[in-house]
């Protein structure tokens, strides 16, 4: 039977934790639920100094360098030049090195790092997760510097600072460290984010809302009176494992109670059909947008027009972060599962195979996890230009100010950066809460080697991006395109792939002494 384990993080109390959004993706590392996690620190938001190395050479025999730092953001922003300008004024004293700052908005992201990495480029630094960019597959491949050293020689004040979980759970499937956590929340609860005005202008009662299919009156009701709005935006890849009787970790999953740990193809499960078989009535009564196969969701967000949609990840203060993304609406947040430690994989930072000055890129990333002054000019740009400061803690961001990318949580640790306003004082012990009740995935610490079947895998992520956008949104009828999208995958290797999950899996239940 499953057994439910609560992770015992012996953070400090003074740690901030900071949650990141998305974020979904494939949560399967080598993290242990039960390892010993050591407290982390928190530096002050109004310290400027940093902590450095002893090891460091002396900063008047370092080279000048430029360092290219891949950053993905939700859009382009106007005046990220005058945030690099202020950042390289702030380096280039403390590291002899100036940094350019290589913007690329997420829907490119993915597309657009694999061709720089394939074309073997020279550059130094990149974000990297589970979920995108995938960091598994590319430490596999060879993309990254191996991390083991130069944390040790460059970043010892801020690696030392992390749980010991943490450190682990950034390894991949070999061990290997080949990226660092942009540190924050490390448990994930997903749930509806509902504009609080429509929810109070039409009585949503959010105790009574435990599935999607609770929502339907609410969509009716929206999708009557607000014709101009979207009742429902939905969004890719919805179905929760979790939420359908499945246990697990991403692309993992067997049924709740097994005791055998019979993988499953969630694909074709009834529960999978059943998930698309509602958006797409959803879609067809108007609560969904036509377009929502090819729209751009954070347009539509951006405006306003979005009522209600699911989000993979809420947290604690996370409501003030969202109404920055909902056109400056108020909203609420109904969680719709116990929340699950996830790990630190979904935000990452890599240094490049190909950069010339690794130990440079390690100095730069030891500031921006160790140093408030950094950290923030990255997350929140310029003060008076691109936010105010309300108190010595809090800030209010110029939405119209060129830089407000609202991604903190890709950018470093954000345990040193600012609240936003209206965030509360507690968020962060709340956060803590959150994280030390995790419920943790009886098979944590499993870690699939990608390696035997990696061909399937690549043809089969070739096959998915096909469907991807029109399935999992409910734009196209799921009993005609969900078997053709698992007959495709089958086609492509997915039973392959799934047999030898299970192989994995068993070899180290048994090793664990679970089966």
């Amino acid at each position: 039977m499953k057994k439910k384990a609560f992770l015992k993080l012996a953070l400090a109390s003074t740690l901030i934790l900071l949650l990141a959004s998305a974020c979904g993706g494939n949560n399967t590392n080598n993290e242990s639920a039960n390892s010993t996690n050591e407290p982390a620190t928190t530096t002050n938001t109004e310290t400027d100094s940093t902590n450095t190395s002893t090891d460091e050479p002396a900063k008047e025999e370092l080279p000048p360098v430029e360092l290219l730092y891949y950053i993905p953001q939700p859009e382009l922003q106007p005046d990220i030049a005058s945030v690099e300008a202020a950042v390289n004024d702030y380096i280039k004293p403390k590291i002899n090195a100036t940094v350019k700052l290589m913007s690329i908005p997420f829907g490119d992201y993915d597309q657009k790092m694999n061709t720089v990495v394939s074309a073997g480029e020279t550059f130094d630094m990149m974000w990297t997760s589970n979920w995108a960019f995938n960091y598994e597959t590319n430490s596999l491949k060879g993309a990254f510097k191996d991390l083991e050293q130069l944390v040790k020689d460059y970043a010892p004040d801020f690696i030392n600072s992390l749980p010991k979980a943490a450190v682990e759970g950034a390894r991949n499937s070999q061990g290997k460290l080949y990226a660092i956590p942009n540190y924050q929340i490390i448990a994930q609860g997903g749930g509806f984010v509902v504009q609080k005005e429509m929810a109070e202008k039409y009585g949503l009662d959010v105790s009574t809302i435990k599935t999607y299919k609770d929502l339907e009156p609410f969509l009716e009701k929206v999708k009557a009176g607000e014709p101009d709005k979207i009742a429902f935006g939905s969004r890719t890849n919805t179905f929760v494992p979790y939420m359908y009787g499945f246990d697990g970790l991403g692309g993992i999953e067997y049924r709740t109670g097994d005791p055998n740990y019979k993988l499953e193809n969630v694909l074709a499960s009834p529960e999978y059909l059943a998930h698309h078989q509602l958006l797409y009535d959803w879609f067809k009564k108007g609560y969904v947008n036509k377009d929502v196969a090819t729209a751009n969701f954070a347009d539509y967000q951006k405006a306003g027009k979005i009522v209600s949609f699911y989000e993979w990840t809420l947290k604690p203060g996370g409501e003030i972060e969202m109404k920055q993304n909902m056109g400056g609406k108020d909203v609420i947040f109904i969680p719709l599962y116990e929340p699950r430690f996830s790990g630190v994989q979904p935000t990452m930072t890599a240094i490049s195979n190909t950069s010339k000055n690794p130990e440079r890129a390690m100095m730069f990333l030891n500031l921006a996890n160790t140093d408030p002054v950094l950290f923030n000019l990255l997350a929140f740009g310029v003060e008076g230009k691109h936010y105010d400061k309300l108190d010595a803690s809090h800030i209010k961001v110029k939405t119209d100010g060129g830089y407000a990318p609202n991604v903190a949580w890709a950018m470093g640790n954000v345990t040193i950066g600012y609240l936003l306003e209206g965030q509360a004082d507690d968020t962060w012990p709340k956060t803590i809460e959150l994280n030390n009740s995790a419920m943790v995935p009886e098979i944590w610490g499993f870690q699939f080697n990608q390696e035997p079947v990696k061909t399937e895998l690549a043809n089969m992520d070739a096959v998915y991006k096909e469907y991807e956008a029109a399935v999992t949104t409910g734009a196209v009828d799921p009993n005609e395109y969900i078997p053709k999208l698992v007959d495709a995958m089958n086609k492509a290797g997915s039973e392959k792939v799934l047999a030898e999950k299970q192989k994995q899996l068993d070899e180290w239940l048994a090793s664990k002494g679970k089966k």
